[in-house]
C-alpha cells in the first residue's frame, strides 16, 4: 500500500494570499495553482477547491465510461461530462444536502441499451463511490 510519501497530494500556500501550489506524487508528477473563488478574496489564479473536486469526478466518470467501451468494443466516439454542484434541499422542507448534478453526453454509433449501459457505468466511476460512501479524514497536526 503507498504510504503519504509515495503517493500523496501536496497544498502549500503562505498567508498572504488563498492562491495554492498543488503537488499530485504519482506516476509522474504535476503542478497546478488553486485559488478562492474572487468574490470570496481569491486572485482567479486557479480553480476552486469546488471546482477541482467538480472536475475530478467528471473526469473519473469520462475515464470509466471511455475504458468500459473500449473493451467492449462499441462505437464511442467521446464523452462529456457536466457536474455541477451545490446545497440544497432535496424534499419540500428538507435539511439542505450537497447535490451533484452530472450530465453525460455519448456520442457515438450506439445502440440505446449501449448509451443506456455506458451512463450506468458512470455512475460506477471510482471518484463517484468514494463521494457517495460515507469516508472517514484522519487528520494528523505535524511539526
Amino acid at each position: 500500500m503507498p504510504t503519504m510519501n509515495d503517493r500523496s497530494t501536496i497544498v502549500t500556500t503562505n498567508a498572504d494570499a488563498y492562491t495554492s501550489i498543488v503537488t499530485v506524487k504519482g506516476e509522474v508528477q504535476q503542478q497546478f495553482l488553486t485559488d478562492a473563488h474572487p468574490s470570496e478574496g481569491g486572485e482567479g489564479k486557479g480553480a476552486t477547491p469546488h471546482e477541482l473536486l467538480e472536475a475530478a469526478l467528471a473526469g473519473c466518470k469520462t475515464i470509466t465510461v471511455q475504458m468500459y467501451a473500449k473493451r467492449k468494443g462499441w462505437p464511442l466516439e467521446s464523452v462529456t461530462v457536466r457536474v455541477s454542484h451545490d446545497q440544497r434541499a432535496t424534499e419540500e422542507g428538507g435539511p439542505k444536502r450537497h447535490v451533484f448534478d452530472v450530465e453525460v453526453e455519448l456520442t457515438g454509433d450506439l445502440t440505446d441499451e449501449q448509451r443506456q449501459r455506458l451512463h450506468e457505468i458512470a455512475g460506477r466511476c471510482p471518484v463517484h463511490r468514494i463521494v457517495e460512501s460515507d469516508p472517514v479524514f484522519q487528520s494528523t497536526l505535524v511539526d
